[in-house]
């Protein structure tokens, strides 16, 4: 079951699963009425019980990065979904030129997804440093200097990358918003 769980139901065993697992969250995000529960439900459970699966399932792989357990993409997602879509509820007043079958938050999701999976693939400056400290800065060393945790080190770079990618969407809606 902990390996059903790690690899999200065997979406981690396909070529590119994280991005499989990313796209299994982003969808259920779009298809949801309130998008904010199922992302807040997501990040939560598999921050509280992420751990777990991965001390459980980690027997099961053959590194302690396993390529096959994609509960780091889905809190990476959520989290970067989930400011994302706060944000846009917050400063709900932009509007896209869209066709009538495409929302605005859909479009913002699409695009938090693709820089989410961007950053994620090609671990850019902070995400690179967070999963491999040693290629990191000094600087970056000296202020990320904490106890070695091994499913900190496999999430963070998510984290990162999540953080990144909302925080670039969230400087493109601002600038829309102020052009405008």
């Amino acid at each position: 079951m902990y390996y059903q769980l790690a690899t999200l139901f065997g979406l981690g065993r396909l070529p590119g699963g994280g991005t499989w697992a990313s796209l299994f969250v982003l969808i259920l995000a779009i298809l949801s009425n309130d998008p904010s529960n199922i992302l807040i439900f997501f990040t939560i459970t598999t921050l509280i019980f992420g751990p777990s699966i991965y001390k459980k399932s980690l027997p099961l792989f053959n590194s302690k990065d396993p390529k096959e357990f994609v509960l780091d993409e889905v809190i990476g997602m959520a989290l970067a979904l989930m400011i994302v879509h706060l944000f846009s509820d917050i400063f709900g007043s932009f509007a896209f030129n869209l066709p009538s079958y495409v929302s605005n938050q859909e479009i913002l999701f699409f695009m938090t997804f693709t820089l989410f999976r961007i950053f994620d693939i090609s671990k850019i400056g902070p995400v690179g440093w967070t999963e491999n400290p040693s290629i990191a800065p000094s600087w970056w060393k000296a202020w990320n200097s904490s106890e070695d945790n091994e499913y900190m080190a496999v999430i963070g770079d998510d984290i990162v990358a999540a953080f990144l990618s909302a925080v670039i969407i969230i400087i493109m809606l601002s600038i829309y918003l102020w052009v405008l």
